[in-house]
Order: C-alpha cells, then sequence, then structure tokens
C-alpha cells in the first residue's frame, strides 16, 4: 500500500516537473520578441557610456574595476556590475541580446526557486492546517506562474540594467526558501546550537549577496519575520512558544520604530535630498499610498494598456484631498490591515500577501525621494499577491463543477502568456516602445519627450540618405510636435526647451512666433529645482554650444551655466561642462580660464573624479610634471582605485 502511494506520489510528482518545464518555456518564448531591442535610459550611462566596462578580461584590474564602476547605489552594487562585465567579456560586446538574454535566464531561474518557496510556504503549520497536501503543488505552480508570465515584469526582464533588481530578487528568494525549509524542521523538533549557526551563516552570505547586487535586498531579515509571523506563529519543537510569538511581532514593528526615532531625533534628516526634487516628504507619501494600490490593480487585472515605461502623468498628492483618493488610499490600507489582522487566524494568506508586498516596496515606496514610481519596483513584493491571488482563484475555481482548476489555471496561463508577448514585442524597437508609451500615457510628459526624441535620432540617422524631403519634414513636425507636448504638460523641465531650440534652430529657423527657449531655460535656471535629469538635457545643449555651429548662442549656454553655478555651488558636472564651453573657444585666454575652472572645481570636490581627466589632458605631454601631479592627487583621492584602467590609459596616451 504505501508503495502504491509512493508510486503514485513520483508520478505526480514528473508530471508537475513537465507542467512547471513547460511553464518556463512558454514564458522563455514570451520574451523572445523583445530580446534583441537596443539599450534604453539608464542602460546607456551605467553600460554602454561606461568606459570601465569596456575591456577584454585579460586583467584581474580590468575586472576589478568594472565590478565597482557603478554610483547608483552607496556600495556600487559589485554582483550586477560582475554580472555585466562578463557579459562584456564572453560576448566582446555589451551586445543587448545578450544582456536582455541573461535577464531572462534568471527571470525563470527566479520563477523555479519561487515554485520551491511557495510549496514550502503553503506547508508552515498556519496553511497546512487549511490546505490538503494534494492541493498545494496546483497552488504552488498557478502562483509561480502568475508571476513568472506577468508582463507588468517586462520592464524589469527586458530593461538591461534592472539585472540590479532581479539579482537582489533571486537571492531574496533563495534566503527565504532556505529559511522556511529550516523552519519547517525547527517547528517539528527544534534546532541546536550549530544548525542554527549553519542556517545563520547561509543567510548572512544570500544577504549580503543580495544587498551587494541592489539596496534593497537589505529586506531579506525583514521578509524572514514576516514568514515567522505570519506562517508559523512561534511553533517550536511542535509546541507553541508565546515568547518566540512575540519577539517575531516585536521584529516586525522594530524598523517602524527605529525610523520613527530617527526622524523624531533629526525631522531635517532627509531635507536636503528633498531640496532637488518637485514634492516634499509628505507629498511622497501620501502619493505612494495612492500608487501602491494602483501597482495591485495591475497585479490582479494585467491591462497592458495601463502599463508603460513611464507613469508621470499620474498625480502627485499634494494634501489629504488632493487628489480626494489620497484619504480614500489611506483608509483603504488602515482597513485592509486591520481586516487582514482579525482573520489572520481564518485567512493567515491575506495578512501575509499584504505584509509581503508592503515589507517589499518599504525601500523605494516610502521616505526615500526616488521618482516616485516605476513598475520595476513591484518585482520582489509580486510574489507574495500572486500566491493569494492563486489560493483565491483556485478557491473560486472549485466552487464551478465546470472550471475545475488545472483548466482554470491553464487558461488564466495562456492569457497572460499572450499578453506578456504582445507587451515584449513592443520592446522589441525604441520607436515601437516610444510609440507605445504615448498611446498608454498621452498625458504623460516624460513619454511625450521620450517619443520626440527617437524620432528626432531617427531624423539624424536617415538625413544623409534614408529620408526623402517629405520624410524628413514628417519626422521633424511629429518630433517637434511631441517636444512641444511634453513642454505643455511640464513647463518647468529643461528637457523638452533644449531640444526645441536645437530643432527650431536647425529644422525651422524663422519661425514666426517661437518663443526665445534659451531665455525660458534661463528663468527655469532661476526659479526651479535642479532635477537629476537636467543633467542629461544640459549635457545635449551644450555638445551642441561647443560645437563649430554653436558659436553664436555659446555665450548664452555659459550664462545659464553660471546660473546654475550660483544657486549650485560644488557640483562637479557644471564645472565639466563649463569648461566644454571654454575650451571649445580656443583662444589662449580662454584656455587660461579652462585651467583655472577646473582647479577651482577640483578643490571644491576634491573626491569627485569627473575633472581630473579634464586636467591631465590639459597639461598633456607639454607639461608632463603637471600632469603627473594631478594624476598623483586624483589617485590620494580615488580610495578604491575605480578610475586606475583611466588613468592607465591617459599614460599609454
Amino acid at each position: 500500500m504505501t508503495e502504491g502511494r509512493s508510486d503514485s506520489g513520483d508520478r505526480a510528482g514528473h508530471r508537475r516537473g513537465i507542467v512547471f518545464a513547460l511553464l518556463l518555456l512558454a514564458c522563455a518564448l514570451a520574451y523572445v520578441p523583445g530580446l534583441g531591442g537596443p539599450l534604453f535610459f539608464d542602460d546607456i550611462p551605467n553600460l554602454g557610456d561606461n568606459t570601465l566596462l569596456d575591456f577584454d578580461g585579460r586583467r584581474f584590474d580590468d575586472w576589478r574595476a568594472a565590478v565597482l564602476s557603478n554610483d547608483s547605489g552607496v556600495l556600487h552594487r559589485p554582483v550586477a556590475m560582475l554580472s555585466f562585465a562578463a557579459n562584456r567579456v564572453a560576448a566582446g560586446e555589451l551586445s543587448p541580446l545578450a544582456l536582455k538574454g541573461t535577464n531572462l535566464a534568471i527571470h525563470l531561474a527566479i520563477g523555479a526557486l519561487l515554485y520551491s518557496l511557495f510549496l514550502a510556504l503553503l506547508a508552515a503549520p498556519a496553511l497546512a492546517a487549511r490546505l490538503p497536501e494534494r492541493e498545494r503543488p496546483l497552488l504552488a505552480l498557478l502562483g509561480a506562474a502568475l508571476w513568472l508570465l506577468h508582463p507588468l515584469h517586462v520592464s524589469t526582464v527586458l530593461y538591461a540594467v534592472q539585472r540590479m533588481t532581479q539579482l537582489s530578487a533571486l537571492f531574496t528568494v533563495a534566503g527565504l526558501l532556505l529559511f522556511t525549509r529550516y523552519r519547517l524542521r525547527w517547528a517539528a523538533r527544534g534546532a541546536g546550537a550549530g544548525e542554527l549557526l549553519a542556517a545563520a551563516l547561509w543567510l548572512l552570505l544570500l544577504g549580503a549577496a543580495a544587498v551587494l547586487s541592489k539596496e534593497n535586498g537589505a529586506l531579506l531579515p525583514w521578509l524572514l519575520v514576516v514568514v515567522e509571523v505570519c506562517l508559523f506563529r512561534g511553533l517550536w519543537a511542535g509546541a507553541a512558544r508565546p515568547w518566540l510569538r512575540r519577539g517575531g511581532w516585536l521584529l516586525l514593528a522594530l524598523p517602524l520604530l527605529l525610523v520613527a526615532l530617527l526622524f523624531t531625533l533629526d525631522p531635517g534628516l532627509l531635507d536636503v535630498r528633498y531640496a532637488r526634487r518637485e514634492f516634499s516628504l509628505e507629498e511622497r507619501l501620501l502619493t505612494q499610498a495612492r500608487l501602491l494600490w494602483h501597482y495591485l490593480g495591475w497585479l490582479a487585472l494585467p491591462d497592458i494598456r495601463a502599463m508603460g515605461f513611464f507613469h508621470d502623468d499620474i498625480a502627485v498628492s499634494r494634501g489629504l484631498w488632493s487628489p480626494p483618493t489620497t484619504a480614500l488610499a489611506l483608509a483603504a490600507w488602515a482597513g485592509a490591515l486591520l481586516a487582514a489582522l482579525a482573520l489572520r487566524r481564518r485567512l493567515p494568506l491575506l495578512l501575509f500577501a499584504l505584509l509581503f508586498f508592503l515589507v517589499g516596496h518599504s525601500l523605494e515606496s516610502s521616505v526615500w525621494p526616488l521618482e516616485l514610481v516605476f513598475e520595476h519596483r513591484n518585482y520582489l513584493p509580486a510574489m507574495g499577491p500572486a500566491l493569494l491571488l492563486a489560493a483565491a482563484l483556485v478557491g473560486l475555481s472549485q466552487r464551478l463543477v465546470w472550471w475545475r482548476p488545472p483548466l482554470a489555471g491553464a487558461v488564466l496561463c495562456l492569457l497572460l502568456a499572450l499578453l506578456l508577448g504582445l507587451r515584449a514585442w513592443a520592446w522589441s524597437d525604441d520607436v515601437t516602445l516610444a510609440r507605445q508609451n504615448v498611446v498608454n500615457h498621452p498625458d504623460s510628459p516624460r513619454a511625450n519627450f521620450f517619443y520626440g526624441q527617437v524620432l528626432f535620432d531617427a531624423l539624424e540617422r536617415g538625413w544623409d540618405g534614408g529620408f526623402d524631403e517629405t520624410q524628413r519634414r514628417a519626422y521633424a513636425v511629429a518630433a517637434r510636435r511631441h517636444f512641444l507636448r511634453m513642454h505643455e504638460l511640464d513647463p518647468r523641465d529643461m528637457a523638452a526647451p533644449v531640444m526645441l531650440y536645437q530643432m527650431d534652430r536647425h529644422f525651422f529657423p524663422g519661425l514666426p512666433d517661437a518663443p526665445d527657449w534659451l531665455a525660458l531655460l534661463q528663468r527655469q535656471a532661476r526659479e526651479r529645482p535642479l532635477q537629476p535629469s537636467d543633467r542629461t538635457a544640459l549635457r545635449a545643449l551644450v555638445r551642441s554650444a561647443a560645437s563649430a555651429e554653436g558659436a553664436d548662442f555659446r555665450p548664452r549656454v555659459m550664462e545659464l551655466l553660471l546660473l546654475l553655478h550660483a544657486r549650485y555651488p560644488g557640483r562637479a558636472w557644471l564645472y565639466e561642462l563649463r569648461y566644454q564651453l571654454l575650451a571649445a573657444g580656443g583662444a589662449p585666454l580662454r584656455r587660461d580660464l579652462a585651467l583655472e575652472l577646473l582647479l577651482e572645481g577640483i578643490a571644491a570636490r576634491p573626491t569627485q573624479p569627473l575633472l581630473y581627466p579634464y586636467l591631465v589632458q590639459h597639461h598633456g605631454t607639454a607639461e608632463l610634471g603637471a600632469s603627473y601631479e594631478a594624476i598623483g592627487h586624483w589617485l590620494r583621492h580615488d580610495t578604491l582605485q575605480r578610475q586606475m584602467p583611466q588613468i592607465l590609459e591617459l599614460f599609454r596616451r
């Protein structure tokens, strides 16, 4: 009898393995159309323009510099950068296909781990008592399928630089799986000191790998506590331990208490960082209450028309009733959490999913002055709601005789795969993606700007033979229209006036009633906070002004930079732009001024490496002693020697 049950279980496990392999294959095939798409947005500065990633892999120090070449986080995200460096060496270039193919492989690996994690979580005491063992594999499989095939994750998997998010999630899920399997054993028979130490060391290793991929990995310990308080509830060696249960709840609340204490001791802790934003800390927190419901809505009802790379058409909450949905969102969160706490014994999965989602968002959707909304922030937090949604769908289908769970799950996966494939296709090239973003979000300033930029780039590429006069005019008119639309939607942004100035100068000279875009930029420089995105726009303007055709408006651009420097002294990149304009003048006096400017900028920020290469090139071999002195100064302040390959290249030159 036992052998018969064992054979039946083996056959069922084999069938589940085949089904899961088919699920992974369907996911991979759905993503294929987008794998050849170009690099986008943050891919360019972090990967495409990262000179430290341009190496052949033969020297160890090149690997070290490439691994430390990212400035997105305080720890430089070395694990993620190591994977990009490996892509570069293996492919001989930073091939979009290799980068995105690797991202897809990581996504599939996370899906496999997630299936195992869901199986382990469903065996936890709080769920095992309410869920027959034979139903758990189907529920785990459906939960993993919902996450794997969800079209919301396209903007993570096909956005090459978001491998940082993926790797952090990979190691976090591995840590959760390790803890849950250990915890199942401890709930039944307890554990000795050696086993506890082994588990702690493994979790420390996985947590370190997660953090060194992206800072979100620091949430792993908090997510472990969520698993403990929701699904194990202090059970140890077959008996409930009240001290363990109470300790779990205390640990769950501890991060919130520490943040509250921090802001009590220093209320202005983030004031300097928020000075660079168009919203305050309070406005960001109020807006996030609404955005979290948006995220859950996208997860529950995957309408790809509502998705997009940009969501800056979502209004900022300026107060509890501006818009009125802000107060409703806050009340709904309070109600949902209270209901989940009240029903935690009858519906433990509800509390687990809500806490997992909220803790998963606690870094990027809380007090830190980041951009308000991005889809990739749901990559890890979506796992909890995916399991809850799978349980709800299985429970519903069990009540319908004509709609059994396996059939319902298969139909749902097929629909998700179709939506995923359609959205991945939109990422196959920049024009299609930009057009789709504008169609889905016509009132998004950034979507309009991106479409205008893509059309402008296509116009430049086709100028010398690809386009006839009719096509040139059509592309120029369309690009200008979308830049103008961005300016209408967000008059305070610098990007649109920069592009409109260049468009009007090159393609629409003498346009009647054309605004003085440079005067507008100077007014913005006096009045509005400087945004991170302005840096890219100003670089484009300076490149144009530093060219041979830009001599006539170069003084006005310099005036603009001086206005910004007066408000933001010590910004190394503003010194860099001013140097580029001065060096473009060519006269001996301007060269002397350029040198003074470089020395002033380095004195203001000696640890910022941006200006040292200009100083070395400025001296060149004609002033070799001064060049060596500049390199020595550079090395003294580059404590991690991240710029060593660039310095060696200067020596070779």
